[in-house]
């Protein structure tokens, strides 16, 4: 299936790409995270923390709606879907 992928920065800047379109095996949000820490290694650390829990500060969004409101990182993928990988910024 084709997925398109969309990282706002700091993870655009991990990627050094702000899209990928890729063709993908896999079937869950999971999968997508074991591919793209494959083909980028140091997303291992922006998306995962020592225990190797997805970290709390990422937000994942297929199709605008956020995985969280779905099934978390079981979350069924299908072909055409867009996954938003972010980290908000917050400050005073």
């Amino acid at each position: 299936m084709k997925i398109k992928i969309k990282f706002l920065r700091p993870l655009s800047d991990v990627v050094g790409k702000k899209e990928l379109k890729i063709d993908f095996n896999g079937t869950t949000i999971n999968d997508l995270l074991a591919y793209l820490v494959d083909k980028y290694p140091k997303l291992k650390n922006e998306f995962f923390l020592k225990n190797d829990e997805l970290a709390e500060y990422i937000c994942l969004f297929v199709n605008d709606k956020p995985v969280s409101a779905l099934k978390g990182v079981d979350t069924k993928l299908k072909n055409s879907d867009e996954v938003l990988f972010f980290v908000p910024i917050s400050g005073g």
